[in-house]
């Protein structure tokens, strides 16, 4: 079995410190073959690694959608998902488990946006904290992930392209009528933070994508299993730990996990020193790492011969990249 991690985000102002060195992860890359590769997103990895070709923005919508157990078809989808818009700072919060949103009060607040716009556009809360609209065709518009957008300047990450003021437009007149929603003046009292906007990103159309390249995809991430599927791939949910993965993957082939930022505190107790020890073992054969940054990723393939070369003593992370 060949297991590859990727973990977007990894070398982040908060994930890496001098109290809390990954020890397993240092001596992976110190053993085995690495490179430093230009900074990618995580769509665009999860794309390349899985053959799918990139349209306007990268067709994250209709892949999402299908892990969510929606039916994107033929259709031109795009996310519109439920974000917290800071006002005073001009910039962007975003994150969907974060701001918390019910069931009631997605369905609260998407049936008064479905209600204004009609059928010229309508709003599927597939889930919660993602939502979908389906357009009759694409336009010619280019798009800011949120995770992308957070904490920048509004004016500089809002849609762009021909067809750009519609989107603004349309952001506008959601903002309006979310800005005194019951929902909105009931989480504001509670001291949550409001649904005051929609945020388009990531359409598309599905494609059949070229790639077969793991046995077995374990993630949170909807857009990593929803690839899989399309692919063919059997697909989980992101288990707890390293251990219950193995258990769960065939004894030949390769596995992906895709690690969630929100792993760090367990990282290496849970996942890293687990598959050291299952390399050590002999239970996995090989192991590579994919660790992203904001400027750079660094590749590390590692085979249980490699953790012989003692001689090659780990060291920080950070001094590989340099």
């Amino acid at each position: 079995m060949h297991c590859s991690l990727f973990i977007p985000d990894f070398f982040s102002a908060e994930s890496v410190t001098l109290a809390n060195r990954p020890a397993a992860a240092e001596t992976l890359v110190a053993r085995g073959r690495r490179k430093r590769m230009p900074s990618i997103s995580s769509e665009a990895w999860l794309f390349g690694r899985f053959g799918a070709a990139r349209q306007i923005d990268w067709p994250v919508a209709p892949y999402t959608l299908l892990a969510d157990g929606g039916t994107p078809e033929g259709h031109f989808w795009m996310r519109a998902d439920p974000v917290h818009l800071s006002i005073g700072r001009d910039s962007l919060s975003f994150d969907g488990l974060a701001l918390g949103v019910s069931r009631s009060e997605a369905d609260a607040l998407v049936e008064t946006l479905n209600r204004h716009f009609g059928e010229t556009l309508v709003f599927h809360p597939v889930l919660p904290e993602r939502w979908y609209i389906r357009l009759q065709k694409a336009p010619a518009v280019q798009t800011t992930p949120p995770f992308a957008a957070r904490g920048r300047a509004i004016d500089g990450i809002l849609p762009s392209g021909t067809d750009a003021m519609r989107f603004h437009a349309l952001m506008n007149e959601a903002q309006m009528l979310l800005h005194e929603h019951p929902v909105n003046t009931e989480r504001e009292a509670r001291g949550a933070p409001t649904v005051n906007s929609v945020w388009f990103w990531g359409g598309g159309t599905l494609a059949a994508v070229r790639a077969r390249p793991f046995s077995i995809v374990f993630a949170g991430d909807p857009l990593a299993r929803g690839l899989a599927i399309a692919a063919g791939v059997p697909e989980r949910q992101l288990p707890a730990n390293a251990e219950t993965m193995l258990s769960a993957s065939p004894r030949e082939g390769m596995a992906l996990a895709v690690l969630d930022s929100q792993l760090r505190a367990a990282l290496e107790r849970d996942w890293l020193a687990p598959l050291l020890a299952a390399l050590e073992g002999g239970r996995i054969g090989m192991l590579s790492l994919y660790l992203a940054g904001r400027d750079f990723l660094l590749e590390a393939e590692t085979v249980r011969s490699d953790l012989r070369y003692f001689w090659r003593a780990r060291k920080r992370l950070e001094s590989y990249l340099a």
